[in-house]
């Protein structure tokens, strides 16, 4: 058994789409259209692995939300290089998204976490298991 994909409603479907697409390298795999009822949706795909479903509809309310909410915490990547992650923690700084918690030091294993687009809480890490 394994998890086939986790969905995400947002109230910017486009804009979660770059997000990904930047940041993690997703593939638009297949979209989904209802105009009839105002709902959209991007299966996108993860170095031809892991699925995340993106889906928005117009009754969609991006109310605030406290990172430490009940329900899906959180979102993570492995990352293959800590160049990668030094470059991923960079321009979540750069971006202005607020950083939770991030390595201690430049080199070896470590991992960020951050409250990202739409207060989507994503974690990256390099080396740990």
């Amino acid at each position: 058994m394994y998890l086939k994909n986790v969905g995400i409603f947002v109230k910017d479907l486009e804009g979660a789409k770059r997000f990904f697409e930047s940041y993690f390298g997703a593939k638009v795999l297949k979209t989904f259209d209802n105009p009839e009822k105002g709902y959209y949706s991007y299966i996108l795909e993860f170095d031809g692995q892991a699925w995340l479903e993106l889906m928005t509809k117009p009754e969609i309310v991006d109310s605030p939300k406290d990172p430490n909410r009940s329900g899906l915490a959180h979102v993570c990547f492995k990352i293959d290089t800590r160049e990668e992650l030094n470059d991923i923690i960079r321009r979540f700084k750069e971006d202005g998204y607020i950083i939770q918690y991030e390595p201690s030091s430049p080199e070896g294993p470590g991992e960020v976490r951050a409250v990202t687009f739409e207060d989507i809480v994503i974690e990256a890490n390099y080396g740990i298991s």
